[in-house]
C-alpha cells in the first residue's frame, strides 16, 4: 500500500484549471496545441457541453494520446497510399473507427484500430508497391516521409496533398502543409587561379610572397565557405580559412607548390569539397633597364 501511494504521488494524473473567460476550446489550444481537441476534453471529463465555469479542474490525456496520434499519422499515410493503388476499403473503415475513438478520448482503442488499418494495407500491398519510411519526432513536431522505390506516395497535411516520388523526401511540421526540404549544397566550382598556374609575386622583408587571391562560384543557400590550403608535399599542415563571399585573399606564403579546395556551408550542412586545384608561387625577378643617354 505504501508503494502504491508513493507511485501515485510521483506520477499524478495530468490536469489543468480553466482560467477566467476561458472556453473549452481555449483550454484545448493552451494545453494540447489543437483546437480540434475540444471534443476529446469533453469526453475525457464527461462534460455535457463546451461551457465550463472558471476554476474547474479538468483531467488531461497522458502519454497514451501521443502514442495514439503517432499511430494515426502512420495509418493515414498508409491508407492514403493504398487508395492510390486501389487498396482495401476495410483499412479505410478501421481508420475511420480509429478517428472516432481518438476524438472521444478512447486512445487505447484508437491506437489498436489505427495499427489494424496499417496492418491491412501492409498485408495487401503488392510487390510493386512503394517502399518508404516515416520518421516522427514528437519533440520537434515534425514528420519526415522518404520514398525509396515504387509508385509515388501522397502526403496530406493542413488540406494540402504533396506527391512524393521515389528518391524524394517531404517534411511535415505541425500546423503547416508538407514541404520539400531544401536540397543539399553543391560543391563550389573553383575559378582562379587556374590549375597549375605559376604565380609571380614580390617578396617581403622576410622572403614571403603574396598576396594570392582564390575565387570560386557562389552557391545558392551558402552562408559561408571553408577553404583548405596546404603545401603540395607529403605531411604538410593544412590551413583552413573561412570566407563570407566566394573569394579569399591569402596575404603572404613561402615560395613553393600549393593545393586548395573549398566547401559551401549553409542551413542544410556542408557540401562535398570541390576538386583539388594546384598552383605554384615563385618570386618575381626585378628587371633593370639602362637606357643610353647623351652626356655633355
Amino acid at each position: 500500500m505504501l508503494l502504491l501511494a508513493w507511485l501515485s504521488a510521483a506520477h499524478p494524473d495530468p490536469s489543468t484549471v480553466v482560467g477566467p473567460q476561458e472556453s473549452l476550446k481555449d483550454v484545448a489550444v493552451r494545453v494540447l496545441g489543437d483546437a480540434n481537441a475540444t471534443e476529446e476534453l469533453r469526453a475525457l471529463n464527461a462534460l455535457p457541453s463546451d461551457s465550463v465555469p472558471p476554476g474547474t479542474r479538468l483531467k488531461l490525456p497522458g502519454q497514451e494520446r501521443a502514442l495514439a496520434l503517432k499511430a494515426l499519422e502512420t495509418a493515414r499515410t498508409l491508407v492514403s497510399q493504398a487508395k492510390d493503388v486501389g487498396g482495401p476499403t476495410e483499412a479505410e473503415t478501421r481508420l475511420r473507427e480509429a478517428e472516432v475513438h481518438f476524438r472521444t478520448a478512447r486512445y487505447a482503442l484508437a491506437s489498436e484500430a489505427a495499427n489494424a488499418a496499417g496492418a491491412l494495407v501492409t498485408a495487401a500491398r503488392p510487390p510493386s508497391s512503394s517502399a518508404f519510411s516515416v520518421r516522427v519526432e514528437p519533440d520537434a513536431g515534425t514528420t519526415t516521409v522518404t520514398v525509396v522505390r515504387g509508385p509515388p506516395v501522397r502526403v496530406e497535411a493542413e488540406g494540402v496533398t504533396q506527391p512524393v516520388e521515389p528518391g524524394e523526401t517531404v517534411l511535415v511540421e505541425k500546423g503547416r502543409p508538407p514541404t520539400r526540404p531544401p536540397p543539399p549544397l553543391a560543391p563550389p566550382q573553383q575559378d582562379r587561379p587556374e590549375e597549375g598556374a605559376v604565380l609571380k609575386r614580390r617578396a617581403d622583408g622576410k622572403g614571403l610572397l603574396g598576396p594570392v587571391k582564390l575565387s570560386w562560384t557562389a552557391q545558392p543557400g551558402a552562408e559561408r565557405y571553408e577553404v583548405e590550403v596546404a603545401r603540395d608535399i607529403q605531411g604538410a599542415a593544412v590551413l583552413t580559412q573561412t570566407a563570407s563571399s566566394p573569394e579569399l585573399q591569402l596575404p603572404v606564403l613561402p615560395a613553393g607548390r600549393y593545393w586548395w579546395t573549398v566547401r559551401a556551408v549553409g542551413l542544410t550542412g556542408r557540401s562535398e569539397p570541390s576538386g583539388v586545384r594546384r598552383f605554384e608561387l615563385v618570386p618575381e625577378r626585378l628587371k633593370l633597364e639602362v637606357q643610353k643617354g647623351q652626356w655633355q
